[in-house]
Protein backbone atom coordinates (compact mmCIF):
# COMPACT_ATOMS: atom_id res chain seq x y z
CA UNK A 1 0.00 0.00 0.00
CA UNK A 2 3.12 2.47 0.72
CA UNK A 3 3.69 2.17 -2.96
CA UNK A 4 0.32 2.96 -3.81
CA UNK A 5 0.38 6.06 -2.11
CA UNK A 6 3.54 7.16 -3.52
CA UNK A 7 2.11 6.43 -7.08
CA UNK A 8 -0.42 8.45 -5.77
CA UNK A 9 1.59 11.39 -5.03
CA UNK A 10 2.98 11.05 -8.41
CA UNK A 11 0.08 11.50 -10.16
CA UNK A 12 -1.41 14.42 -8.40
CA UNK A 13 2.09 16.11 -9.11
CA UNK A 14 2.28 15.10 -12.71
CA UNK A 15 -1.48 16.77 -13.06
CA UNK A 16 -0.53 19.90 -10.96
CA UNK A 17 2.62 20.24 -13.18
CA UNK A 18 0.60 19.73 -16.15
CA UNK A 19 -1.92 22.86 -14.66
CA UNK A 20 1.30 24.84 -15.15
CA UNK A 21 2.78 24.01 -18.12
CA UNK A 22 -0.03 24.19 -19.99
CA UNK A 23 -0.09 28.23 -20.78
CA UNK A 24 3.33 28.34 -21.55
CA UNK A 25 2.86 25.60 -23.94
CA UNK A 26 -0.44 27.21 -25.51
CA UNK A 27 1.40 30.18 -26.53
CA UNK A 28 4.38 28.11 -27.69
CA UNK A 29 2.23 27.26 -30.38
CA UNK A 30 0.43 30.02 -30.87
CA UNK A 31 4.04 31.62 -31.29
CA UNK A 32 4.93 28.93 -33.51
CA UNK A 33 1.81 29.15 -35.69
CA UNK A 34 2.45 32.91 -36.11
CA UNK A 35 5.75 32.49 -37.26
CA UNK A 36 4.29 30.29 -40.14
CA UNK A 37 4.57 26.88 -38.62
CA UNK A 38 1.52 24.39 -38.42
CA UNK A 39 -1.43 26.52 -38.44
CA UNK A 40 -3.01 23.78 -36.29
CA UNK A 41 -1.19 24.98 -33.43
CA UNK A 42 -3.22 27.54 -33.28
CA UNK A 43 -6.19 26.22 -33.61
CA UNK A 44 -5.89 23.53 -31.43
CA UNK A 45 -8.22 24.75 -28.47
CA UNK A 46 -6.25 25.24 -24.77
CA UNK A 47 -8.12 22.35 -23.37
CA UNK A 48 -5.94 20.01 -25.45
CA UNK A 49 -3.05 21.55 -24.75
CA UNK A 50 -3.62 20.78 -21.47
CA UNK A 51 -4.21 17.39 -21.78
CA UNK A 52 -0.70 17.36 -23.66
CA UNK A 53 1.22 19.38 -20.56
CA UNK A 54 -0.47 16.73 -17.86
CA UNK A 55 1.35 13.57 -20.14
CA UNK A 56 4.62 15.87 -19.98
CA UNK A 57 3.81 16.09 -16.66
CA UNK A 58 3.93 12.62 -15.83
CA UNK A 59 7.10 12.10 -18.09
CA UNK A 60 8.78 14.86 -15.86
CA UNK A 61 8.36 12.96 -12.89
CA UNK A 62 8.11 9.56 -13.86
CA UNK A 63 12.55 9.14 -13.37
CA UNK A 64 12.46 10.67 -9.96
CA UNK A 65 9.71 8.56 -8.76
CA UNK A 66 11.12 5.36 -10.01
CA UNK A 67 14.67 6.66 -8.07
CA UNK A 68 12.05 7.58 -5.27
CA UNK A 69 10.37 4.12 -5.20
CA UNK A 70 14.21 2.31 -5.31
CA UNK A 71 13.65 0.50 -8.28
CA UNK A 72 16.99 0.21 -10.32
CA UNK A 73 16.23 -2.31 -13.42
CA UNK A 74 12.89 -3.19 -15.50
CA UNK A 75 13.21 -6.81 -14.21
CA UNK A 76 11.80 -5.56 -10.61
CA UNK A 77 8.86 -4.56 -12.82
CA UNK A 78 8.09 -7.83 -13.89
CA UNK A 79 9.36 -7.11 -17.21
CA UNK A 80 12.33 -9.23 -19.44
CA UNK A 81 13.15 -8.96 -22.95
CA UNK A 82 10.90 -10.52 -25.72
CA UNK A 83 11.90 -12.95 -27.82
CA UNK A 84 8.88 -12.42 -29.96
CA UNK A 85 8.46 -8.72 -29.52
CA UNK A 86 7.96 -8.06 -33.33
CA UNK A 87 5.46 -10.74 -33.77
CA UNK A 88 3.69 -9.38 -30.72
CA UNK A 89 3.94 -5.74 -31.92
CA UNK A 90 2.28 -6.62 -35.67
CA UNK A 91 0.04 -8.67 -33.92
CA UNK A 92 -1.28 -6.32 -31.70
CA UNK A 93 -1.74 -3.28 -34.08
CA UNK A 94 -3.19 -5.89 -36.72
CA UNK A 95 -5.31 -7.34 -33.71
CA UNK A 96 -6.42 -3.41 -32.25
CA UNK A 97 -7.17 -2.54 -35.93
CA UNK A 98 -9.04 -4.74 -36.76
CA UNK A 99 -11.65 -4.40 -34.09
CA UNK A 100 -11.53 -1.15 -35.18
CA UNK A 101 -12.78 -1.16 -38.30
CA UNK A 102 -14.98 -3.71 -37.62
CA UNK A 103 -17.02 -1.29 -35.17
CA UNK A 104 -16.47 1.65 -37.80
CA UNK A 105 -18.55 -0.66 -40.41
CA UNK A 106 -21.09 -1.30 -37.64
CA UNK A 107 -21.88 2.22 -37.05
CA UNK A 108 -21.41 2.56 -41.01
CA UNK A 109 -24.10 0.09 -41.43
CA UNK A 110 -26.30 1.74 -38.77
CA UNK A 111 -25.84 4.85 -40.17
CA UNK A 112 -24.36 6.49 -37.50
CA UNK A 113 -21.24 8.11 -39.17
CA UNK A 114 -20.93 8.43 -43.16
CA UNK A 115 -17.43 8.99 -45.05
CA UNK A 116 -16.58 11.89 -45.89
CA UNK A 117 -17.23 12.94 -49.80
CA UNK A 118 -13.35 14.78 -49.70
CA UNK A 119 -11.68 12.33 -47.02
CA UNK A 120 -8.82 14.40 -45.79
CA UNK A 121 -6.05 11.25 -46.65
CA UNK A 122 -3.16 14.32 -45.58
CA UNK A 123 -4.25 13.61 -41.85
CA UNK A 124 -3.76 10.07 -41.33
CA UNK A 125 0.03 10.73 -41.01
CA UNK A 126 -0.87 12.63 -38.09
CA UNK A 127 -3.45 9.65 -36.62
CA UNK A 128 -0.24 7.51 -37.26
CA UNK A 129 2.39 9.44 -36.10
CA UNK A 130 0.37 10.08 -32.87
CA UNK A 131 -0.60 6.84 -32.35
CA UNK A 132 3.28 5.85 -32.23
CA UNK A 133 3.76 8.45 -29.46
CA UNK A 134 0.78 7.85 -27.40
CA UNK A 135 0.57 4.06 -27.39
CA UNK A 136 4.80 3.57 -26.17
CA UNK A 137 4.25 6.62 -23.84
CA UNK A 138 1.06 5.26 -22.05
CA UNK A 139 2.26 1.60 -22.30
CA UNK A 140 5.54 2.52 -20.56
CA UNK A 141 3.45 4.48 -18.06
CA UNK A 142 0.86 2.53 -17.38
CA UNK A 143 1.43 -1.39 -18.19
CA UNK A 144 4.92 -1.09 -17.48
CA UNK A 145 5.66 1.30 -14.37
CA UNK A 146 2.60 1.84 -12.59
CA UNK A 147 1.33 -1.80 -12.86
CA UNK A 148 4.93 -3.04 -12.56
CA UNK A 149 5.61 -0.95 -9.23
CA UNK A 150 2.60 -1.88 -7.90
CA UNK A 151 2.72 -5.76 -8.36
CA UNK A 152 6.22 -5.03 -5.78
CA UNK A 153 3.63 -5.36 -2.91
CA UNK A 154 0.52 -6.20 -4.04
CA UNK A 155 -0.52 -9.53 -6.38
CA UNK A 156 -0.53 -8.94 -10.21
CA UNK A 157 -4.48 -8.84 -10.34
CA UNK A 158 -4.50 -5.98 -8.04
CA UNK A 159 -2.14 -4.30 -9.65
CA UNK A 160 -4.00 -4.84 -13.14
CA UNK A 161 -7.41 -3.90 -11.19
CA UNK A 162 -5.78 -0.60 -9.96
CA UNK A 163 -3.85 0.64 -13.35
CA UNK A 164 -7.05 0.07 -15.45
CA UNK A 165 -9.35 1.64 -13.53
CA UNK A 166 -6.45 4.60 -13.44
CA UNK A 167 -5.74 4.23 -16.89
CA UNK A 168 -9.49 4.96 -16.90
CA UNK A 169 -10.15 7.46 -15.37
CA UNK A 170 -7.07 9.66 -16.21
CA UNK A 171 -8.69 9.14 -19.93
CA UNK A 172 -12.02 9.99 -18.93
CA UNK A 173 -11.08 13.22 -17.78
CA UNK A 174 -12.07 15.46 -20.44
CA UNK A 175 -13.08 19.78 -20.29
CA UNK A 176 -15.24 21.21 -23.09
CA UNK A 177 -13.45 22.53 -25.86
CA UNK A 178 -15.22 26.62 -25.13
CA UNK A 179 -14.31 26.46 -21.65
CA UNK A 180 -11.73 28.85 -21.76
CA UNK A 181 -11.31 30.84 -25.19
CA UNK A 182 -7.88 31.50 -26.73
CA UNK A 183 -7.19 35.03 -26.19
CA UNK A 184 -8.44 34.66 -22.25
CA UNK A 185 -5.77 32.38 -21.68
CA UNK A 186 -3.69 33.06 -18.45
CA UNK A 187 -0.57 31.41 -16.23
CA UNK A 188 -3.73 30.16 -14.07
CA UNK A 189 -6.28 28.49 -17.02
CA UNK A 190 -5.02 25.25 -16.13
CA UNK A 191 -5.99 25.22 -12.70
CA UNK A 192 -9.26 26.55 -14.22
CA UNK A 193 -9.64 23.48 -16.92
CA UNK A 194 -8.85 20.85 -13.77
CA UNK A 195 -11.93 21.38 -11.34
CA UNK A 196 -13.96 21.19 -14.88
CA UNK A 197 -12.57 18.19 -16.22
CA UNK A 198 -14.89 15.66 -14.24
CA UNK A 199 -18.08 16.99 -15.59
CA UNK A 200 -18.63 13.61 -17.49
CA UNK A 201 -18.59 11.81 -14.09
CA UNK A 202 -22.09 14.02 -13.52
CA UNK A 203 -24.00 11.62 -16.56
CA UNK A 204 -24.74 8.14 -15.70
CA UNK A 205 -24.18 7.23 -19.18
CA UNK A 206 -21.24 8.17 -19.57
CA UNK A 207 -19.82 6.52 -16.55
CA UNK A 208 -21.13 3.08 -17.17
CA UNK A 209 -20.36 2.93 -21.22
CA UNK A 210 -17.42 5.53 -21.78
CA UNK A 211 -15.95 4.67 -17.91
CA UNK A 212 -15.91 0.98 -18.60
CA UNK A 213 -15.13 0.91 -22.02
CA UNK A 214 -11.87 2.39 -21.05
CA UNK A 215 -11.60 0.28 -18.58
CA UNK A 216 -11.49 -2.81 -20.68
CA UNK A 217 -9.12 -1.43 -22.82
CA UNK A 218 -6.81 -0.88 -19.96
CA UNK A 219 -7.39 -4.31 -18.46
CA UNK A 220 -6.81 -6.15 -21.76
CA UNK A 221 -3.90 -4.22 -22.40
CA UNK A 222 -2.32 -5.00 -18.99
CA UNK A 223 -3.66 -8.62 -19.53
CA UNK A 224 -1.37 -8.43 -22.72
CA UNK A 225 1.70 -7.23 -20.50
CA UNK A 226 1.33 -9.60 -17.94
CA UNK A 227 0.86 -12.64 -20.31
CA UNK A 228 4.02 -11.05 -22.49
CA UNK A 229 6.20 -9.98 -19.02
CA UNK A 230 6.93 -6.93 -22.07
CA UNK A 231 4.88 -3.81 -23.52
CA UNK A 232 5.36 -4.49 -27.18
CA UNK A 233 2.00 -6.22 -27.56
CA UNK A 234 0.20 -4.30 -25.71
CA UNK A 235 1.72 -1.46 -27.47
CA UNK A 236 0.69 -2.85 -30.52
CA UNK A 237 -2.50 -3.24 -29.74
CA UNK A 238 -3.01 0.66 -28.20
CA UNK A 239 -1.61 1.68 -31.78
CA UNK A 240 -3.94 -0.30 -32.92
CA UNK A 241 -6.90 1.14 -31.72
CA UNK A 242 -5.80 4.55 -31.98
CA UNK A 243 -5.16 4.15 -35.31
CA UNK A 244 -9.04 2.52 -36.04
CA UNK A 245 -9.64 5.30 -34.24
CA UNK A 246 -8.85 8.47 -35.30
CA UNK A 247 -8.34 7.22 -38.86
CA UNK A 248 -12.33 6.58 -38.82
CA UNK A 249 -13.06 9.74 -37.35
CA UNK A 250 -10.59 11.79 -39.76
CA UNK A 251 -12.48 9.96 -42.97
CA UNK A 252 -16.44 10.02 -41.57
CA UNK A 253 -18.58 12.67 -40.60
CA UNK A 254 -20.68 11.57 -37.36
CA UNK A 255 -25.07 11.41 -38.49
CA UNK A 256 -26.77 10.77 -35.16
CA UNK A 257 -26.82 8.29 -32.52
CA UNK A 258 -28.70 4.78 -31.49
CA UNK A 259 -29.00 5.38 -27.56
CA UNK A 260 -27.67 2.91 -25.87
CA UNK A 261 -25.70 1.28 -28.39
CA UNK A 262 -23.82 4.07 -29.80
CA UNK A 263 -23.08 7.44 -28.07
CA UNK A 264 -21.89 10.68 -29.66
CA UNK A 265 -18.53 9.36 -29.17
CA UNK A 266 -17.20 6.37 -31.28
CA UNK A 267 -15.89 4.57 -27.65
CA UNK A 268 -19.35 5.47 -25.97
CA UNK A 269 -21.96 2.89 -25.84
CA UNK A 270 -22.90 -0.77 -25.49
CA UNK A 271 -21.62 -1.28 -28.89
CA UNK A 272 -17.74 -0.50 -28.38
CA UNK A 273 -18.23 -2.24 -24.80
CA UNK A 274 -19.04 -5.66 -27.04
CA UNK A 275 -16.52 -4.66 -29.48
CA UNK A 276 -13.48 -4.55 -26.76
CA UNK A 277 -15.08 -7.89 -24.88
CA UNK A 278 -14.49 -9.40 -28.84
CA UNK A 279 -10.91 -8.23 -28.65
CA UNK A 280 -10.02 -9.38 -25.51
CA UNK A 281 -11.52 -12.37 -26.39
CA UNK A 282 -9.34 -13.07 -28.83
CA UNK A 283 -6.62 -11.66 -27.33
CA UNK A 284 -6.58 -14.49 -24.66
CA UNK A 285 -7.41 -17.22 -27.50
CA UNK A 286 -4.61 -16.14 -29.29
CA UNK A 287 -1.85 -15.77 -26.35
CA UNK A 288 -3.33 -19.75 -24.30
CA UNK A 289 -3.54 -21.42 -27.97
CA UNK A 290 -1.12 -20.13 -30.54
CA UNK A 291 1.47 -17.54 -29.14
CA UNK A 292 4.93 -19.60 -28.89
CA UNK A 293 5.78 -17.52 -26.10
CA UNK A 294 2.61 -17.79 -24.19
CA UNK A 295 0.84 -20.76 -24.53
CA UNK A 296 1.98 -23.42 -22.59
CA UNK A 297 1.70 -20.77 -18.91
CA UNK A 298 -1.13 -19.71 -17.23
CA UNK A 299 -2.05 -16.00 -16.22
Amino acid sequence: MKEIGKILVFLLGSILLGALLAPPLFWTGQWIADLGGPQFLAETPFQRYFNRAVVLGFVALLWPTIRWLNVHSVSELGLRRDPHRWSHLVFGVFAGLFVMVLLGAVLIHFDVYRFKSDPPYSKLLKVVTSAAGASILEELLFRGAIMGLIMRTSSKWVALLFSSALYSVVHFLKSKDDLIPPDSVTWLSGFVVLPNSFWQFSEPFLVLSGFTTLFLLGWILGYAALRTHALWLPIGLHAGCILGKFGFTKLTKRKGEIFPWFGDDMIIGVGPLITLAVLGTFVWWWLRYVDPLTRARRP
